[in-house]
């Protein structure tokens, strides 16, 4: 049974599926869920790019720092959720390229399993985008069980 299960969650609607997916399996196997989203800052744009955020009154913040905060909060109440099904979970941010930083993350927090949801991009689409899901099992040593959500 896998025990630590790691989600990278990019806030779609395929990773909120694979969010639930990983809450069944850790409320069976009495697991816990580490939910990941990695920030990845355009190359055009630096760590430093500030935004001036339209009808706040909060002053410019740099948009890594904008990018860290939001995704914070979306994870937290995420957690929240699915704490209250019973299911152990931290969440975690980190910043860079989301293939590297989700196998490494894996790696230091000994995952047994990562569970992610895909997009189900085909044809010139997926040449053009790629796929962060298609890199991740090439790569990883360890399982990575993939789910798309049709809605």
């Amino acid at each position: 049974m896998w025990k630590t299960i790691v989600v990278p969650h990019d806030f779609s609607s395929s990773a909120n599926h694979a969010a639930a997916l990983a809450r069944d399996h850790a409320k069976l196997a009495g697991g816990k869920l580490l939910l990941l989203h990695v920030v990845d800052i355009p190359p055009s744009f630096g760590p430093d790019t500030t935004l001036i955020l339209d009808g706040s009154s909060e002053p410019p913040v740099g948009m890594q720092d904008y990018a860290v905060r939001r995704a914070t909060d979306h994870l937290n109440d995420l957690a929240q959720r699915l704490r209250a099904d019973g299911v152990e979970v931290a969440t975690y941010v980190r910043v860079g390229v989301p293939v590297d930083e989700i196998l490494k993350f894996a790696g230091e927090h000994a995952a047994n399993v990562i569970v992610m949801g895909t997009h189900g991009r085909t044809g010139f689409r997926h040449l053009l985008a790629g796929s962060v899901t298609e890199k991740v099992v090439r790569a990883s040593s360890i399982p990575v069980l993939t789910t798309r959500h049709a809605g």
